[in-house]
Protein backbone atom coordinates (compact mmCIF):
# COMPACT_ATOMS: atom_id res chain seq x y z
CA UNK A 1 0.00 0.00 0.00
CA UNK A 2 2.99 2.53 0.84
CA UNK A 3 4.63 1.38 -2.24
CA UNK A 4 1.48 2.45 -4.46
CA UNK A 5 0.90 5.56 -2.83
CA UNK A 6 4.74 6.74 -3.27
CA UNK A 7 4.30 5.33 -6.64
CA UNK A 8 0.80 7.86 -7.30
CA UNK A 9 2.64 10.73 -5.56
CA UNK A 10 6.00 10.48 -8.06
CA UNK A 11 3.45 9.93 -11.34
CA UNK A 12 1.71 13.39 -10.33
CA UNK A 13 4.88 14.67 -9.75
CA UNK A 14 5.93 13.96 -13.15
CA UNK A 15 3.20 14.53 -14.51
CA UNK A 16 2.73 17.68 -13.11
CA UNK A 17 6.89 18.53 -13.92
CA UNK A 18 6.05 17.73 -17.41
CA UNK A 19 3.27 19.45 -17.87
CA UNK A 20 4.98 23.00 -16.34
CA UNK A 21 7.83 23.01 -18.16
CA UNK A 22 6.13 22.28 -21.53
CA UNK A 23 5.75 25.61 -23.77
CA UNK A 24 2.38 26.85 -24.36
CA UNK A 25 0.99 26.14 -27.74
CA UNK A 26 1.07 29.42 -28.76
CA UNK A 27 4.73 30.35 -27.39
CA UNK A 28 6.22 33.01 -30.21
CA UNK A 29 8.96 31.63 -32.30
CA UNK A 30 12.15 33.63 -32.26
CA UNK A 31 13.84 35.54 -35.45
CA UNK A 32 17.49 36.15 -35.77
CA UNK A 33 17.60 39.46 -37.44
CA UNK A 34 20.54 42.04 -38.18
CA UNK A 35 21.05 43.89 -34.80
CA UNK A 36 18.60 46.41 -33.99
CA UNK A 37 21.34 48.65 -32.93
CA UNK A 38 22.32 49.20 -36.34
CA UNK A 39 19.26 49.55 -37.76
CA UNK A 40 18.35 53.35 -37.16
CA UNK A 41 20.01 54.06 -40.50
CA UNK A 42 18.42 51.28 -42.38
CA UNK A 43 15.40 52.48 -41.20
CA UNK A 44 15.92 56.18 -41.87
CA UNK A 45 17.14 55.42 -45.45
CA UNK A 46 13.76 53.48 -46.27
CA UNK A 47 11.79 55.68 -44.47
CA UNK A 48 12.84 58.18 -46.87
CA UNK A 49 12.44 55.90 -49.94
CA UNK A 50 9.42 53.95 -48.97
CA UNK A 51 7.75 54.90 -46.17
CA UNK A 52 5.57 58.06 -47.49
CA UNK A 53 2.07 57.78 -46.92
CA UNK A 54 0.74 56.46 -49.84
CA UNK A 55 3.67 53.29 -49.74
CA UNK A 56 4.73 51.66 -46.66
CA UNK A 57 3.92 54.59 -44.60
CA UNK A 58 0.96 52.75 -44.64
CA UNK A 59 -0.42 51.11 -41.54
CA UNK A 60 -2.41 48.76 -44.16
CA UNK A 61 0.53 47.16 -45.77
CA UNK A 62 2.88 43.98 -44.74
CA UNK A 63 5.45 45.81 -44.45
CA UNK A 64 5.66 49.58 -42.74
CA UNK A 65 7.47 51.99 -42.31
CA UNK A 66 7.53 54.43 -39.11
CA UNK A 67 9.17 57.65 -39.03
CA UNK A 68 9.58 61.18 -39.87
CA UNK A 69 9.13 61.11 -43.05
CA UNK A 70 5.49 59.32 -43.12
CA UNK A 71 3.62 57.16 -40.49
CA UNK A 72 4.58 58.80 -37.16
CA UNK A 73 3.86 56.64 -33.68
CA UNK A 74 3.06 59.77 -31.87
CA UNK A 75 0.56 61.45 -33.78
CA UNK A 76 0.94 64.73 -32.05
CA UNK A 77 4.95 64.61 -33.17
CA UNK A 78 5.61 67.18 -35.88
CA UNK A 79 5.30 65.85 -39.64
CA UNK A 80 8.59 65.72 -41.10
CA UNK A 81 12.43 65.20 -40.23
CA UNK A 82 14.22 68.04 -37.95
CA UNK A 83 15.82 69.62 -41.40
CA UNK A 84 12.24 70.06 -42.81
CA UNK A 85 11.12 71.76 -39.72
CA UNK A 86 9.82 68.51 -37.96
CA UNK A 87 10.67 65.88 -35.26
CA UNK A 88 13.10 63.45 -36.27
CA UNK A 89 12.28 59.08 -35.90
CA UNK A 90 11.87 58.36 -32.36
CA UNK A 91 13.56 55.14 -31.12
CA UNK A 92 10.22 53.67 -30.71
CA UNK A 93 9.40 54.44 -34.82
CA UNK A 94 12.75 52.64 -35.35
CA UNK A 95 11.47 49.54 -32.93
CA UNK A 96 7.99 49.44 -34.86
CA UNK A 97 10.18 49.88 -38.68
CA UNK A 98 12.42 47.10 -37.76
CA UNK A 99 9.79 44.46 -36.29
CA UNK A 100 7.82 45.10 -39.04
CA UNK A 101 11.16 44.25 -41.74
CA UNK A 102 12.11 41.38 -39.15
CA UNK A 103 8.94 39.97 -39.08
CA UNK A 104 8.06 40.10 -42.33
CA UNK A 105 9.48 36.87 -43.78
CA UNK A 106 10.80 35.50 -40.53
CA UNK A 107 12.62 31.85 -41.38
CA UNK A 108 14.17 33.62 -44.64
CA UNK A 109 15.72 36.82 -42.75
CA UNK A 110 17.05 34.06 -39.79
CA UNK A 111 18.29 32.24 -42.91
CA UNK A 112 20.33 35.62 -44.54
CA UNK A 113 21.46 36.67 -40.85
CA UNK A 114 22.90 33.18 -39.78
CA UNK A 115 24.64 33.02 -43.00
CA UNK A 116 26.24 36.52 -42.68
CA UNK A 117 24.38 38.59 -45.00
CA UNK A 118 24.25 35.87 -47.44
CA UNK A 119 21.80 35.52 -50.87
CA UNK A 120 20.21 38.67 -49.50
CA UNK A 121 17.79 38.38 -52.66
CA UNK A 122 15.56 35.62 -50.84
CA UNK A 123 14.35 38.51 -49.00
CA UNK A 124 10.91 39.87 -50.45
CA UNK A 125 11.91 43.25 -49.42
CA UNK A 126 15.60 43.35 -51.16
CA UNK A 127 13.74 41.93 -54.49
CA UNK A 128 10.90 44.10 -54.80
CA UNK A 129 13.75 47.17 -53.92
CA UNK A 130 16.44 46.42 -56.84
CA UNK A 131 13.33 45.67 -58.97
CA UNK A 132 13.79 41.69 -58.98
CA UNK A 133 10.09 41.06 -58.28
CA UNK A 134 7.18 43.37 -59.13
CA UNK A 135 6.50 46.22 -57.18
CA UNK A 136 4.20 48.92 -56.80
CA UNK A 137 6.94 51.36 -56.36
CA UNK A 138 9.18 50.26 -58.84
CA UNK A 139 12.49 49.92 -58.20
CA UNK A 140 14.13 51.85 -55.62
CA UNK A 141 17.43 51.05 -55.07
CA UNK A 142 19.78 50.43 -58.08
CA UNK A 143 22.55 47.06 -57.44
CA UNK A 144 26.12 47.90 -56.89
CA UNK A 145 24.60 51.73 -55.21
CA UNK A 146 25.40 52.97 -52.17
CA UNK A 147 21.93 51.50 -50.89
CA UNK A 148 23.02 48.33 -52.20
CA UNK A 149 26.04 48.32 -49.50
CA UNK A 150 24.26 49.79 -47.41
CA UNK A 151 21.10 47.10 -46.81
CA UNK A 152 23.91 44.40 -47.40
CA UNK A 153 26.41 44.94 -44.80
CA UNK A 154 23.41 45.36 -42.61
CA UNK A 155 22.22 42.41 -43.32
CA UNK A 156 25.75 40.77 -42.89
CA UNK A 157 25.64 42.38 -39.11
CA UNK A 158 28.33 44.91 -40.30
CA UNK A 159 26.51 48.08 -41.12
CA UNK A 160 28.75 50.58 -42.95
CA UNK A 161 27.27 54.17 -41.82
CA UNK A 162 29.41 56.30 -44.61
CA UNK A 163 27.45 54.81 -47.11
CA UNK A 164 24.26 55.12 -45.29
CA UNK A 165 25.02 58.92 -44.99
CA UNK A 166 25.86 58.86 -48.89
CA UNK A 167 22.72 56.95 -49.79
CA UNK A 168 20.20 59.15 -47.37
CA UNK A 169 21.97 61.95 -49.21
CA UNK A 170 21.71 60.55 -52.83
CA UNK A 171 17.91 58.83 -52.23
CA UNK A 172 15.30 60.37 -54.58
Amino acid sequence: MKHAIAVFFVSVFVACFFACSTPPSDARIGVDGPPLLMFPPVADLLDHSCGTLDCHGNAQRNLVMWGCYGLRLDPTATPGCRSMGGTNSTPAEYDASYRSLVGLEPAVMTDVVENHGANPNELTFVRKAFGEEAHKGGTIFQLGSTADTCIASWLAGATNDAAFASALASAP
